[in-house]
């Protein structure tokens, strides 16, 4: 009696090793007592062929044992295997459960007839149960034990010395179909015996027949085992030595079905040599050289790539396949202006092709050409209405142009598909934002958060919406957990969310962090924009004290040209704080240029226009083009008012059109941007123990980070009755806290300080601009549960900017916010007349508030800290005739405080960009 010999088992699996074990066939079954003492040799997690996972294991095994080679979807049954294979290799020398007892030219598969038209009964031989452990149903092929002359590879089992010795191999040529047919091709030459066997083996599949795969495999077979027999070729007439042969027809053909084969199987280097082989033949051979291109762009050869192409191209120049692959080449080789003109080109040929669209339309997006890149977006979409990258592209576009009910109907598009797309999600909450629906705008990340709760994007933007809302249930702990989830994002190197650098200036988190992340930001954006770079070198290595940035020096006599780049020249905070500006500067020393952003017009604009050389409307320009404008223009300092505000564009400044690019105002934070020479501040705003919050040297002006000039005269605007404190329910002799902060700059910690003031000053009520019903509900519930009565807090209406005025009159003293201050709001305060109260922190938008109070030289207004804050606050309000004074010194001495001295602040800002020329 035979004794049972040792087994290897070898297989692959795409399975990574834990999940092998657990879930596939083969690795239950061999948990089971009856397998438990095989040895295994298992390539885990498998992209490779299976000829060498299983070439691996025919080397490993000793020469005595038996190597099993089969597929992980293989259940072993319940009887040990090592005595029915020692009985098997008794009679044959390679073992199978299923095989085909003869061998016909062409074969294709061992249970395929040679001209693929059936099932080669009566020749097939063995059996096999199809399906599951607990379900599975035997397919008998024919007799078992037989002999075979070829066998299925789902299981193939023989002595590893005997099949070494016979110089067996499985070929790498077939990665996963035909490498049976093949191996017993040569057992057979071998002189070995081959042969089925009945084994209670289970199969979870069927096999994959007549795939892409199969078919490339099949050539290659033919090639090794069978080729055809071609005519070489005939004379051709056209030679006049007929003795020259040219290549027939059949051989073109079959060389080129070859070449196809191995690119299918993606074995470059043998379609590369393949492809060469073809074009020996037929140098002009259109569709060898444009796949030859495929090919070489797999070896990552592009240049040579692209010659291919150009090549197919002189012989076809409207050869549709080629003008798209040297799109998509070009695109690769990020050259953005051949691979748009290549990608139009191909569009000609293949108009309705969505892929060429796809990136067409994804091209000139990048380019932050958003008018064009929307209707390609839209043309591609009436071909594919459901093409959910398309609509997220086009939804974002849409947002960022303000057409909010677009935008929501193309992430409602994808949300019908997918209701839980996460970026969706995120789209569809900024569009409810942006329309004033904060609470659905919660509710909408909270559920994409719910779905991914690793989504920093969605948490961002849902600590944002809570703080707008007031829900501060957690503040301490949601804020730290925020800044802990962030840090460890940047540590890992993970992707950083693209809505955090405005948002995350809103949050108490660790001053580093904010630069860090925009920094990360910054880096995409440089990355994105070089290949559109204008020729002009970075800045030299930056120190921190920002007056030794020394960019060329302009002409000698020429004024200094300062470009400034903002969306807001319009009725918004920047623009009531800037519009003044531009008339002040010395037309002898320095020219200003506008560049508007937005294509939004009044009175503010207006006033701009006045002040400036020339306000051009750039709105709609590309970046590239818009930087080439700049350039043109000969601008010297180039001042960005956006930073990563909305509608911003750092991807201008990344391609450097100016020689030095200062960040001013518009962004209260850095930017981490190597393309920002400098952050324009004062001592109060960033002192040099802070600057470690930046990235950037710190350019400080002597007084003031800002100037206020009167608003610009409208008298066409109808208003609304101006506010009252009869018509708010508020005493004449009532003293009136007030912060006209927006609501998302409150946080639990500064209201119940407010509320601490209010209970040591009687009589006295706090008055504040929240409009949404639900918010004042709840700040109303805090008052109570700190012990003030709800009604000593009053909610004005937002008013427009003219009776800003009208509503500061009204209050005795502006009750700064804590972590994100007031900025422009407090400006324009302190020049009704209304004093400000402030608590610097560590953050520059904490801190503006003290920068405007020094510099309406109320220094003492600046409190230390939140203690003293209180104690100011209710001392300040207890004595009214004081706050009065303070008021009349504003209202009578405002032309001479700095905040307000706009032509003093100007020869300044122009004393300090001058300073950086000398």
């Amino acid at each position: 009696m035979t004794s049972a010999p040792q087994l290897l088992i070898v297989s692959a699996t795409r399975h990574q090793e834990d999940a092998f074990w657990s879930e596939s066939l083969l690795g239950r079954s061999l948990a089971l007592q009856a397998h438990a003492g095989y040895g295994h040799c298992i390539s885990y997690a498998n992209t490779n062929a299976l000829a060498l996972a299983y070439n691996r294991g025919l080397d490993q095994a000793s020469d005595a044992s038996v190597v099993v080679f089969c597929h992980d979807d293989l259940w072993l049954g319940d009887e040990p295997l090592a005595p029915q294979l020692a009985a098997a290799l008794e009679r044959f020398d390679l073992v199978g459960v299923a095989g085909n007892r003869r061998r016909d030219a062409g074969a294709q598969a061992w249970w395929l007839k040679a001209d693929g038209s059936a099932w080669d009964w009566p020749n097939l031989v063995g059996g096999l149960r199809h399906g599951s452990p607990w379900a599975a149903q035997l397919q008998t092929y024919g007799p078992s034990p037989a002999p075979a002359s070829l066998l299925d590879g789902v299981f193939l089992a023989g002595r590893a010395g005997q099949l070494r010795d016979a110089g067996l191999r499985f070929d790498p040529t077939f990665p996963f179909h035909l490498y049976d047919l093949d191996l017993c091709r040569s057992a057979e030459q071998a002189g070995l015996r081959l042969g089925v066997w009945p084994l209670n083996l289970i199969h979870a599949s069927g096999g994959a027949a007549f795939t892409q795969s199969w078919k490339a495999c099949v050539v290659l077979y033919r090639q090794k085992w069978g080729p055809p027999k071609l005519e070489p070729g005939g004379a051709n007439p056209s030679e006049t030595n007929p003795s020259k042969k040219e290549p027939g027809p059949d051989a073109l053909r079959w060389q080129y079905a070859i070449a196809r084969a191995h690119q299918v199987l993606e074995q470059w280097p043998q379609a590369l040599a393949a492809y060469d082989a073809v074009l020996a033949l037929e140098p002009n051979h259109v569709r060898a050289l444009v796949s030859r291109a495929l090919v070489l762009h797999q070896l990552d050869r592009r240049s040579e790539a692209m010659a291919s192409l150009e090549a197919a191209l002189a012989i076809d120049p409207a050869n549709a396949t080629a003008l798209a692959n040297r799109a998509r080449l070009l695109l690769l080789l990020e050259d953005g202006a051949r691979a748009e003109s290549a990608l139009r080109s191909a569009l000609v040929q293949q108009p309705d092709d969505v892929d060429l669209l796809f990136r067409l339309a994804a091209l000139v997006g990048h380019q932050k050409r958003p008018v064009e890149a929307i209707e390609l977006w839209r043309q591609l979409l009436r071909q594919d209405r459901g093409h959910l990258p398309a609509l997220l592209n086009l939804g974002g576009l849409l947002m960022e142009a303000e057409q909010f009910p677009l935008a929501r109907s193309a992430f409602l598009r994808v949300l019908k598909q997918e209701p839980n797309h996460s970026q969706a999600l995120f789209g569809l909450g900024q569009c409810q934002e942006a329309t004033g629906d904060a609470e659905a705008a919660l509710a909408t990340y909270t559920r994409g958060l719910d779905l991914d709760p690793a989504d920093l994007n969605l948490l961002t933007m849902a600590e944002s919406m809570r703080l707008g809302l007031c829900l501060w249930d957690d503040y301490d702990a949601r804020m730290h957990q925020l800044g802990n989830r962030l840090e460890q994002g940047l540590d890992a190197g993970d992707p950083v969310p693209m809505a955090v650098p405005m948002r995350l200036l809103s949050f108490p988190i660790p001053l580093e962090l904010p630069r860090r992340v925009a920094t990360c930001h910054a880096s995409e954006i440089a990355a994105a924009m070089a290949p559109l770079g204008l020729g002009r070198p970075a800045n030299p290595a930056r120190p921190k004290a920002g007056p030794a940035l020394k960019p060329p020096s302009s002409p000698e006599g020429r004024p200094l040209r300062i470009g400034y780049l903002s969306a807001d020249f319009r009725c918004h905070a920047m623009g009531g704080l800037i519009h003044g500006l531009f008339a002040q500067h010395d037309r002898s020393r320095c020219r200003p240029i506008g560049y508007m952003l937005s294509s939004s017009r009044d009175r503010f604009t207006r006033s701009v226009a006045k002040g400036c050389e020339r306000l051009r409307d750039v709105s709609q320009l590309g970046s590239e083009a818009l930087a080439k404008q700049i350039q043109a223009d000969g601008i010297d300092v180039l001042v960005d008012l956006m930073g990563y505000t909305h509608q911003g564009r750092p991807s201008v400044l990344a391609l450097r059109p100016a020689p030095l690019q200062l960040l001013y105002l518009g962004y209260p934070g850095s930017m981490g941007a190597p393309f920002i020479d400098g952050v324009v501040a004062d001592k109060w705003l960033i002192p040099p123990e802070l600057e470690r919050g930046y990235s950037e040297p710190v350019l400080r002006l002597p007084w003031a980070f800002l100037c206020s000039a009167p608003l610009p005269a409208d008298p066409g605007e109808p208003l609304p009755p101006a506010p009252t404190r009869a018509g708010l329910g508020i005493g004449l002799e009532q003293m009136v806290f007030a912060c006209f902060n927006r609501p998302d700059k409150f946080d639990p910690h500064r209201f119940d300080a407010w509320m601490e003031i209010l209970q040591a000053v009687p009589d006295s009520v706090l008055l504040l601009v929240v409009s949404n019903p639900s918010s004042q509900g709840r700040l109303r519930q805090r008052a109570q549960a700190c012990g003030v009565e709800q009604e000593r807090l009053i909610f004005a209406a937002k008013t427009p900017a003219a009776q800003f005025p009208d509503l500061c009159r009204l209050a005795d003293l502006f009750l700064d916010t804590g972590h994100y201050g007031a900025g422009a709001t407090g400006a324009m305060a302190l020049q009704a007349g209304l004093p400000l109260l402030t608590c610097p922190g560590e953050h520059f938008v904490s801190r503006m508030g003290a920068s405007l109070c020094a510099s309406v030289q109320m220094d003492e207004l600046i409190c230390p800290t939140p203690e003293d804050y209180v104690e100011r606050a209710i001392a300040l309000g207890r004595d009214r005739g004081e706050l009065h004074k303070r008021r009349q010194t504003l209202l009578d001495q405002g032309a001479n405080l700095p905040l307000f001295d706009t032509a003093g602040w100007v020869r300044h800002w122009e004393d300090l960009l001058l300073s950086l020329q000398t």
